[in-house]
């Protein structure tokens, strides 16, 4: 059953609305409290004024934890602002089939066998239909599972974690959630994929003087305290500013090191926070296990250990509040013993790190087809088999459901399929349709079919070419390229083909006789799929391969002066064309 966004959406923007007043309520008790103690200090003069010390010291306290429970409950409103937001475009997604996750524009490869041919990526794609990862290596992991082909073992584990992912709505959203709010980008990845490369160091010497120097600086103000005499206070001074000058030593190579990427602690959080939800579950599916036994380390929950990581860059970055450096450095150095604890966690877990980021981007990929079959219920997993291709009311996923038009295919007996059919009859939409159900059952997830019955297969498409003025070539010439790249691929292995009325860039003879010989080849090749065509004397290849070619067709029909296209597909050859009454009717001829 499809959740009820709506409804989720009302009670996350309750729950949004309570934590502001809550933060409101806190805002002004730490105000309040901030001036109890400001006052409390200064009675503290007095006489008696003993309690009144005691008293603003006390409220100072209470003060920092206000301020510290302020910081948590504004994360808190994140996080809910986040569910807010996620329910929201999610209910706008299946109502009014607005996207709200990337497109994936920058896989788009015209040299790809399908991927360009097909709409797979960019605006309007099957990629930003089915996205929902929000890591820059999740949209990776994505696109390339639409991108490959798997064994048919690893078929079925994709097919049975996605389904286990489908069935916890709230541990996928709370995924979701914490890599949206991890705010991901391409320069913290290129950054941490850098790590294993790093060899940050802090001297022994420079690390002993960061606990030599401080000791003795608490040492001489302790000894003001206890005998008043000026003497020790100027000590103090000195020992400042060697602290400082410290510090200076190595305030390059830590300004080096937050100066190369921002919000890279926000981004370990999140990270943190999505593996923890993987520890956290007893996962039952293959796939889900063996990413579960990949985020540990020595032992340690990789969660654990990139939170570490989250807080060190987090108190790193206090380096660019100038009183901060002057108060902790001078005093503690401060931000030498963050850059050195820094230094030790990369060289104990630099090598680990990526491999727990490459988990998440695997869960991301997962989940993103999970939501995409939580969503569309009535849609089935193919099931896998050895020899067989065949969809019953298969779909196009990006046309909307009340005005989608369902055809069923077989490739058992004819493997190979000429389809003819007026313009406009549904010719190209039913072979993007094809591939897209090839695409989406090589990559493990569910297809827009009632069933299917499949094997995996390798994917050849030349449906959309373009001449190229920057490789010289004319757009006949780049139809022969591509399908000079579809012979060579079936001369490796059987493959699905699918081909949209090809060699359109030359004279009719030549087309309809360059179509003959290529499905000439296609049989020769054991070619599976279908190829669409306009000229009907290709049909008649049928007869000499009858047990390997069928014919089927879309027809249109003309009612009052009007075309009418049912898009369904029927066996046999097109009978009627539309092209000379359209050109009749808007009177081009």
């Amino acid at each position: 059953m499809i959740p009820d966004y709506s409804e989720r959406s009302r009670r996350y923007k309750e729950s949004v609305g309570q934590i502001n007043k809550r933060l409101q309520l806190i805002g002004w008790s730490r105000l309040l409290v901030l001036i109890i103690s400001g006052i409390s200090f200064y009675y503290s003069r007095s006489e008696s004024g003993i309690p009144f010390l005691i008293g603003g010291i006390v409220f100072l306290g209470f003060f920092v934890f206000l301020v510290n429970y302020h910081f948590r409950v504004k994360r808190i409103l994140q996080v809910a602002s986040t569910y807010l937001w996620l329910n929201e475009s999610e209910h706008r997604f299946l109502t009014e089939a607005l996207p709200y996750y990337e497109d994936g524009k920058e896989f788009l490869d015209t040299k790809h066998p399908y991927s360009f041919d097909i709409d797979l990526f960019g605006p309007h794609s099957l990629f930003e239909h089915l996205n929902r990862t929000s890591t820059v290596i999740g949209s990776e992991k994505l696109a390339g599972s639409l991108l490959q082909i798997q064994s048919k073992e690893s078929l079925m584990d994709s097919q049975e974690a996605i389904s286990e992912v489908a069935e916890d709505l709230e541990w996928r959203q709370a995924f979701q959630v914490y890599a949206k709010l991890g705010k991901d980008t391409r320069e913290i990845r290129n950054y941490i994929e850098h790590w294993q490369d790093s060899h940050q160091s802090i001297s022994i010497i420079s690390t002993i003087l960061a606990f030599i120097f401080p000791a003795l600086g608490l040492t001489s103000m302790i000894l003001l305290w206890q005998t008043g005499q000026v003497y020790w206070f100027n000590v103090g001074v000195i020992l400042y500013v060697v602290n400082m000058l410290l510090f200076g030593a190595v305030v390059g190579k830590i300004r080096d090191e937050i100066g190369k990427t921002e919000r890279i602690g926000a981004a370990l959080r999140a990270y943190s926070e999505m593996l923890r939800l993987i520890e956290n579950r007893d996962w039952k599916s293959a796939r889900l296990k063996e990413i579960h036994s990949k985020v540990h380390s020595k032992n340690q929950a990789a969660s654990t250990l990139l939170k570490e990581a989250s807080k060190i860059y987090e108190n790193m970055d206090s380096i660019n509040n100038g009183m901060a450096v002057f108060l902790l450095n001078g005093t503690i150095q401060f931000h030498v013993h963050i850059f050195r604890q820094l230094v030790k966690w990369k060289k104990n877990h630099r090598e680990s790190i990526s491999q727990w980021i490459e988990q998440i981007a695997e869960v991301e990929s997962i989940l993103s087809f999970s939501n995409f079959r939580v969503n569309n219920p009535e849609y089935c997993f193919p099931d896998l088999n050895s020899d067989q291709i065949s969809f019953e009311e298969l779909g196009h996923p990006l046309i909307s459901k009340d005005k989608r038009v369902c055809n069923s295919v077989a490739f058992d007996q004819e493997r190979f399929v000429i389809l003819t059919g007026s313009n406009m009859s549904g010719k190209s939409t039913f072979l993007r349709t094809l591939g897209i159900g090839v695409i989406l059952s090589n990559a493990g997830s569910v297809v827009p079919a009632k069933s299917a019955q499949f094997y995996p297969i390798p994917l050849l498409v030349s449906m959309r070419l373009s001449d190229s003025l920057e490789e010289s070539t004319s757009y006949f010439f780049s139809e022969v390229k591509r399908l000079k790249l579809i012979i060579d691929n079936l001369n490796q292995g059987p493959a699905f083909v699918l081909l949209d009325e090809i060699l359109r860039g030359t004279n009719s003879d030549d087309k309809q006789n360059g179509t003959i010989g290529i499905v000439e080849q296609m049989v020769r090749l054991n070619a599976i799929g279908m190829i669409a065509t306009h000229d009907l004397e290709v049909c008649e290849t049928t007869r000499s391969h009858p047990a390997y070619l069928k014919n089927k067709c879309f027809e249109v029909e003309i009612r009052d002066n009007d075309l009418f296209f049912d898009y369904k597909l029927r066996d046999g050859i097109c009978k009627n064309k539309s092209a000379t009454f359209i050109m009749k009717k808007y009177q081009v001829i």
